[in-house]
């Protein structure tokens, strides 16, 4: 709206100028060298290293030094402090879980290097059964991962193992589903289905062939 106003101005102006006989008056050729030349030169300077390393120190030390208003709400302030205290707790708590895991690595070993070689053996010279399996109160009366193979020079069917300490119950399960008690084993018990099951002693009698 303005801009309309002043061109309507200036026209205003022009028609008035005509009227009156005034005519456009045209600059001279060198006016514009003229008003170029008169204009004060300003030759740009050329900061030595010393100086730019000067104004770079002066600008951080403004940066530094002045007053800075920082909006801070509550809820940024009460994140802030959670995080610092889960920083703090992580860094506190790290040492006493390594230690915690050394320490079960101590306990658990000594159990693991008490495991005892255990082997089960069925004689079965005249090769009356197809399989044999081991099944008891160590592998919670489960076939899988107990299978026996029978050994042609002690014509028995043997099975290697390893046990902790302690009495165990258990049979051998010949052809796929007859249950058999060991016939040479030192112990036996009735279960409450009264079921014959040989006893093992492991760290006691042990049932060698």
């Amino acid at each position: 709206m303005k801009k309309n106003k002043t061109v309507t101005t200036e026209e205003r102006l022009r028609k008035l100028f005509h009227e009156d006989g005034f005519l456009d008056v045209e600059p001279p050729d060198n006016f514009l060298e003229n008003v170029m030349g008169n204009l004060p030169n300003k030759v740009p300077t050329t900061l030595s290293p010393f100086d730019r390393f000067s104004r770079g120190i002066r600008n951080c030390w403004s940066i530094f030094s002045n007053p800075i208003t920082v909006n801070i709400s509550p809820l940024q302030v009460a994140a802030s402090f959670a995080l610092i205290f889960c920083c703090i707790s992580f860094l506190y708590d790290t040492p006493y879980r390594k230690q915690g895991r050394l320490v079960n690595a101590v306990q658990t070993t000594p159990v693991a290097l008490q495991l005892k070689a255990v082997s089960f053996a069925l004689p079965d010279p005249d090769r009356k059964f197809s399989s044999a399996v081991v099944i008891g109160s160590f592998n919670k009366w489960q076939s899988q991962g107990f299978e026996m193979s029978y050994n042609e020079e002690k014509e028995a069917w043997i099975l290697e193992h390893e046990l902790p300490p302690g009495d165990y119950e258990y049979v051998f399960l010949v052809n796929g589903d007859a249950p058999l008690p060991d016939p040479r084993a030192a112990f036996y018990v009735h279960d409450s289905f009264g079921n014959k099951n040989a006893l093992l002693q492991v760290g006691g009698v042990l049932h060698d062939l």
